[in-house]
């Protein structure tokens, strides 16, 4: 899969943050950022940078992937709320399946996402572990 720097730079603010809009009129919190509220649809917004951590609310696992991705495999993927009360879904990483339960506190980390091996270039992203 080709990996392209200059998307990566254009990315990196929300690549490597989680970054969110928060409404200055009504104090709604947008996920991913957005130039509007999509409350009060007003264009008063302001970008916050979110803790990263959060509590797991629930997970899947799969075991099948797309061609040329099938060393991945398994794939963790969690439904998570952050402290700020946002809901997302999460790839995870770093798992031991018997450690994951409902209601465990997890926080963002970076890791790699994909690469390219016709260059060598890596991709890095956000993912979630358990704390």
């Amino acid at each position: 899969m080709k990996v392209f720097p200059p998307q990566l730079w254009r990315n990196k603010e929300t690549l490597y943050t989680l970054i969110a809009g928060k409404c200055n009129k009504c104090g709604n919190i947008v996920f991913p950022y957005q130039e509007f509220c999509n409350k009060c649809k007003s264009f008063n917004i302001s970008k916050i940078k979110l803790s990263g951590k959060g509590t797991l609310i629930s997970w899947t696992v799969a075991y099948q992937n797309r061609p040329g991705f099938e060393k991945t495999t398994p794939i963790y993927v969690g439904y998570i709320k952050l402290d700020e009360g946002i809901e997302i879904v999460a790839p995870l990483t770093d798992v031991d399946e018997s450690n994951l339960k409902e209601n465990s506190r997890v926080e963002a980390t970076v890791r790699k996402l994909k690469s390219d091996s016709t260059n060598g270039l890596i991709e890095y992203g956000i993912k979630f572990r358990l704390v």
